[in-house]
């Protein structure tokens, strides 16, 4: 039977209980469709600016300004009130560069936890850092100075080299940088002077950071400050060291207040005074099979080190004697664990800040000596032959195999740093470069009687 269809489209208008419902599903339909199509065009805008490197929204300066505010502060014309304001803005910047690791690092690794954001107090620990180092007279003029101005760690923590690779995530990273942190805080507040050592001060003078394959940090305190040590952190009780062990991170920070493993010395600050991350914090006394002694710090809520009484990450403090003139650990040993021939007091002091990644971390003066009395095997080659690990921390052995390879074969895989000096002005200016960029991430300089010899 023939059928006019116009009279159904009458019949339709009409009603309009049936073609109003029918225009909105209409509407809705369209609106997904469009929304599908969009999405298939931004998503390889968005991706690239993902991977577009660097960044510098999140900054209130350029890049170039700031290597403008550093050839200000070393500027021997430069007045005393410019110079601390320079060093102001400088504390500025970095505090935005610090800000945003912890919001990247949170995000990527805890899934913007809040107790990842409180695990890292940034106002305390810059407050430290500045008090320590702040260019009250003429005296404390800054020694050396820079910033780690491009620092994103899912970019620069990707990377990775098949001869010499890395097995340190982005997460572990974070996790290694949020513990020092915290215990700069400490030994700050305990007035322990420290500074860096072994593989790590290799890391800053080559990479502006810990070597991309190491797995450790490593400084040097005073022995006369050991005491300080034990009583700022809590202690390992290694008596019930395995029922300890047993209880995961979680248990372990649940039960720490009740848990007979942990004790906390009773000159030690109250639990309630510290921030929570602090009071998972262990200090472990250590002796390493040449019977050096080292002070481990890890935290609770971090995974055991197999057959071991720590966990990992951990930052390790090695302490040195000193006389009249001279600071020294274990003069006669010939190895780099904990180890370091005389050197005079001169040539260590004043230290001063050198880039650690986001951090400022206390460096020794004289570059070229402190290497040389720190580093007893293999020193006359630490920039032009790149290591691998010799000892994995994390899982308390050594590697199947050692590699040991010219480092300009890794320049294509790592940033490394690239160093000039000014003649005239004796000032050394370093630049740390991307493999895969054609520009520095980060800046640095400071006084230097003499270039960085590349041999030792």
């Amino acid at each position: 039977m023939y059928t006019n269809p116009v009279i159904y489209a009458r019949l339709l208008i009409n009603n309009r209980r049936v073609w109003i419902p029918c225009m909105i599903l209409f509407c809705l339909c369209a609106i997904t469709i469009a929304m599908q199509q969009s999405d298939k065009v931004e998503t390889p805008i968005s991706t690239q600016i993902l991977q577009e490197f660097p960044y510098s929204s999140s900054h209130s300066m350029s890049y170039d300004e700031v290597k403008l505010l550093l050839d200000q502060l070393f500027d021997s014309e430069t007045s005393l009130i410019d110079i601390q304001s320079i060093w102001n803005k400088l504390m500025e910047i970095w505090r935005q560069i610090l800000t945003k690791f912890v919001r990247d690092a949170c995000e990527l690794c805890h899934q913007n936890d809040s107790y990842c954001y409180e695990s890292i107090d940034i106002n305390r620990y810059i407050y430290y850092i500045n008090d320590s180092f702040y260019p009250i007279n003429e005296i404390k003029r800054p020694v050396g100075m820079g910033i780690y101005y491009y620092f994103d760690l899912k970019t620069l923590r990707s990377v990775n080299n098949s001869i010499l690779p890395t097995d340190v995530s982005q997460c572990d990273y974070f996790h290694m940088i949020q513990l020092m942190m915290n215990v700069q805080i400490i030994l700050h507040q305990s007035q322990i002077k420290y500074f860096l050592t072994k593989g790590t001060f290799i890391g800053v003078l080559r990479h502006h950071d810990v070597i991309p394959w190491d797995t450790d940090i490593d400084l040097f305190i005073p022995s006369s400050a050991t005491q300080k040590i034990l009583r700022s952190f809590r202690q390992l009780d290694t008596s019930s060291t395995k029922a300890s062990l047993k209880t995961t991170a979680a248990t372990a920070t649940a039960t720490a207040a009740t848990t007979t493993t942990t004790t906390e010395s009773s000159t030690a600050r109250a639990a309630k005074d510290r921030p929570s991350f602090h009071n998972d914090l262990i200090v472990y006394r250590f002796k390493n099979i040449h019977r050096v002694t080292s002070y481990k710090i890890f935290s609770l809520r971090s995974p055991v080190v197999n057959r071991t009484n720590y966990r990992w990450p951990k930052i390790d403090i090695f302490p040195y004697e000193e006389n009249s003139t001279h600071i020294y650990a274990y003069p006669k040993h010939h190895h780099n664990l904990g180890t370091m021939n005389y050197i005079a007091k001169s040539n260590v002091e004043p230290i001063y800040l050198r880039i650690l990644g986001p951090l400022l971390v206390p460096s020794p003066r004289d570059l070229r000596l402190s290497l040389k009395a720190m580093i007893k095997l293999g020193r006359s080659n630490v920039f032009y032959a790149c290591e691998g690990n010799t000892f994995l921390h994390r899982y308390n052995r050594g590697p199947t195999e050692t590699w040991r390879v010219p480092c300009k074969e890794l320049h294509n895989s790592y940033p490394f740093v690239k160093n000039e000096r000014n003649i005239t002005t004796s000032l050394c200016f370093e630049e740390l470069k991307f493999p895969h960029l054609n520009q520095s991430l980060s800046l640095y300089k400071y006084r230097c009687e003499e270039g960085l010899q590349r041999t030792l």
